[in-house]
């Protein structure tokens, strides 16, 4: 999403990590721009964590990404069959 800010666009992404053999996910921020986006999907992924990102269709007023609907349909969305959430935050394991 393209959200409009003092004159500048910006495109809102959400971190999640998604176990491909178990097809489950769990979200760990969200309403980053891309670049703090990379940043983590990096960092995840040095930790030897599957992580994403995802394009967001708007901002999320949820403060806990791991709790927020509109994460869920955002990723829904993008990814079919829809995958499970799994809760654990960052305890996801490969």
């Amino acid at each position: 999403m393209r959200q409009t800010n003092e004159n500048t666009s910006v495109n809102l992404k959400l971190v999640m990590l998604f176990d491909w053999r178990k097809h489950v996910y769990c979200i760990c921020s969200h309403n980053l721009s891309p670049e703090d986006a990379s940043a983590e999907v990096n960092e995840l992924r040095r930790d030897g964590l599957p992580a994403f990102s995802v394009d967001q269709r708007s901002r999320h007023l949820q403060d806990d990404a791991e709790e927020c609907e509109v994460c869920r349909a955002d990723v829904q969305q993008c990814v079919n069959p829809p995958p499970a959430l799994e809760r654990r935050r960052r305890e996801f394991r490969r």
